[in-house]
């Protein structure tokens, strides 16, 4: 078997444990930080998501800036430590203030440094026909996460406090980073291989080694702001859509247990349009897959309106708007890969943060702030399906 598709088992484990204890693990915590720290308001916990949002924009170019500087292995493995010691201090938190803390510094720069970035980074090295395929499988971990999360949370309220919960949380994720120095190579060149295992030029395994790349330099490329554009207004819509779902669904005149499922459905559809997409951009080319991660975002966005009427259909939309929101992030990191090349592949990767994410930061509070005005979220998810065409438009000037 081909070394590299370790690497990718690698990059799996390392978004799954990046993922699950930051992102999916918040909503479930969501009532515990509440009666524990803000006398049952959850309005002040929401700020930790939007904390860590806000530093990611930040952690993203300093992170993209360290990978031409040293090596995968010792950026992950550091992520990691970073991770698990700011869980440690969450353990300890006794104050609000304290978490806000660890949300906007430690972990930021551990999910980059694991995940967003450096993972993806790593499958990136290793693979070049095959890349948008091996992203996919990588970033399926993120998927997993979300599903086994709420159990493992469960489980540890169960037997402890919160303080427990994290302190779990601080030994997952400690124990990660040994792990990941002890396994990662950073490119086939170090052993000796190619991408995919295949026959190269050796000039093509010469030029992945990291160059001296800044950030500066890459703002001044066109690719990297409309690729960043184009990610940012399809992750606008799909994530308000996620966080706004279960209560799309209720005002529809379905109950709870419907309204789950529903949001599941989407879960379940991102889960395999990682792979799916991964499996296009083989077939067609890493634009190509991104363009039909689009379009579908956008389709499905207006049958979200049109099938409220019919469960199934309704939930067959949501399924089919998972898919093309699972697309997006390997579609992008494969198109990024290509853009920029192995070399610059993760750095980009961090470099595109600061265009993205405000973006996809809006979308949510933008759909309740129009449901507070009209008493329906019909007329922001139009306006999504408006924001897909103009990331389509901004897909085709990529060069």
């Amino acid at each position: 078997m081909f070394y590299g598709w370790r690497m990718v088992g690698v990059a799996f484990g390392s978004n799954m444990v990046a993922s699950g204890l930051a992102f999916y693990a918040l909503p479930r915590l969501l009532q515990p930080l509440a009666s524990t720290y803000t006398d049952g308001e959850r309005g002040p916990v929401m700020l930790l998501g939007l904390a860590m949002s806000i530093a990611g924009m930040a952690a993203g170019p300093l992170i993209g800036r360290e990978l031409t500087r040293r090596s995968l292995r010792a950026v992950m493995s550091t992520g990691a430590l970073v991770l698990g010691l700011g869980f440690l201090l969450a353990s300890q938190a006794t104050a609000f203030w304290m978490l806000v803390v660890v949300y906007s510094i430690t972990v930021p720069i551990g999910v980059g440094a694991m995940s967003s970035i450096g993972g993806n980074a790593l499958v990136g090295n290793w693979f070049d026909r095959r890349r948008p395929f091996a992203l996919g499988v990588s970033q399926f971990g993120l998927s997993i996460a979300g599903a086994l999360a709420v159990f493992f949370i469960s489980w540890t309220l169960g037997w402890g406090d919160l303080s427990g919960t994290y302190l779990a949380f601080a030994v997952i994720a400690l124990a990660t980073a040994p792990i990941l120095f002890w396994m990662i190579r950073d490119r086939p060149a170090d052993l000796g291989l190619t991408p995919d295992g295949e026959p190269r030029d050796p000039l093509t395994m010469e030029a992945s080694a990291p160059d001296d790349w800044t950030f500066q330099e890459a703002l001044r490329e066109p690719n990297l702001w409309l690729a960043g554009m184009t990610a940012g207004l399809c992750f606008l819509g799909a994530t308000a859509i996620l966080q706004n779902g279960h209560a799309f669904v209720t005002d529809a005149g379905y109950d709870d247990a419907e309204a789950n499922f529903f949001v599941s459905s989407m879960a379940v559809g991102a889960a395999f349009g990682k792979l799916l997409f991964g499996v296009l951009g083989v077939r067609f080319g890493e634009r190509a897959s991104f363009a039909i991660a689009v379009i579908a975002e956008g389709i499905f966005m207006l049958l979200l309106v049109e099938s409220r009427g019919t469960f199934g259909l309704l939930v067959g939309a949501g399924l089919g708007l998972g898919l093309a929101l699972g697309g997006v992030m390997p579609a992008l990191s494969a198109l990024l890969a290509r853009l920029f090349g192995t070399a610059r592949f993760g750095p980009a990767m961090g470099y595109i943060a600061p265009v993205m994410i405000p973006l996809q930061m809006l979308g949510a509070p933008a759909a309740a702030f129009v449901w507070d005005e009209t008493g329906s979220y019909d007329p922001a998810i139009y306006g999504f399906s408006v924001a897909c065409a103009i990331a389509l438009m901004l897909l085709f000037r990529v060069r």
